[in-house]
């Protein structure tokens, strides 16, 4: 049987290298980016810019699997032929979310195509169901964000680093009142 045996200075000496290290560093702004991108994804930019994940290839060359899209919303009537849009569609699952784009407008209705589709989408797009226009794709960044998102990847990416801060922080209390005595 195998015992794992420390002491306080050990672990402090381990807590403070950590704290001191770039590691430390990138875990805080990790954290806080994670902490930001999640309020950005929930809420939205001022109730205007929203971020989604694209999951298909429709789209692709021009946005493909994995990229994160940026979404402005507009007044219905800004939209015109040629926009990436974002809207509602119960097409593959309830409340899902397609991005095509507009590839006419037919008495105030937007027909919709992906780029690497042969035929335009069936169902016409009413302007309740757009939910806006692409106005950025980041390359791949959605895959990152899907992972942090899994409950794996909020231990890994958000507790765990939470945890090695808090415990880094409570033990330079403990030896800095226990210097004081």
């Amino acid at each position: 049987m195998v015992t794992f045996s420390y002491n306080k200075t050990m672990l402090s000496t381990i807590a403070l290298s950590f704290r001191n290290s770039n590691l430390y560093i990138l875990f805080l702004i990790f954290f806080t980016f994670n902490i930001l991108l999640s309020l950005f994804i929930g809420n939205g930019l001022f109730g205007k810019f929203f971020v989604l994940v694209n999951i298909s290839s429709s789209m692709s060359p021009t946005i493909s699997p994995g990229d994160l899209i940026i979404i402005q919303k507009q007044d219905s009537n800004q939209y015109i032929v040629g926009d990436i849009v974002s809207f509602h569609s119960n097409r593959f699952e309830p409340n899902g979310t397609i991005t095509h784009r507009i590839e006419s407008i037919l008495n105030g209705q937007f027909v919709t195509k992906g780029d690497n589709n042969t035929v335009p989408d069936k169902q016409h797009i009413i302007p309740m169901q757009i939910e806006g226009k692409v106005i950025g794709i980041i390359p791949k960044i959605g895959l990152w964000f899907n992972s942090t998102n899994s409950l794996l990847g909020k231990v890994f990416f958000l507790i765990i680093p939470m945890m090695l801060i808090i415990g880094t922080e409570l033990i330079n209390i403990q030896e800095y009142y226990s210097l004081k005595r």
